[in-house]
């Protein structure tokens, strides 16, 4: 009997329900693209944080923890 009455109130000032369309099949595949894309690059930073940091001869005990940390996210 609400939901009727909300109905009711809604159609007498007008207001329509408006829904959005769902994403069609090319947004979705643009979409995925967009957070492959990003998640790529976040790897590549990863890398090259661990090339630049942890690829040197002597590293003291806090450097190697932090580098097998690291090494984990890779």
């Amino acid at each position: 009997m609400a939901l009727a009455g909300a109905l009711a109130t809604g159609h007498a000032f007008g207001q329509e329900i408006v829904k959005l369309p769902p994403p069609t099949a090319q947004e979705k595949t643009d979409q995925r693209e967009v957070l492959r894309r990003a998640a790529v690059l976040d790897q590549q930073k990863r890398k090259d944080d661990f090339a630049r940091n942890c690829l040197k001869p002597a590293l003291s005990d806090s450097q190697l923890e932090a580098c097998r940390a690291a090494y984990r996210k890779l």
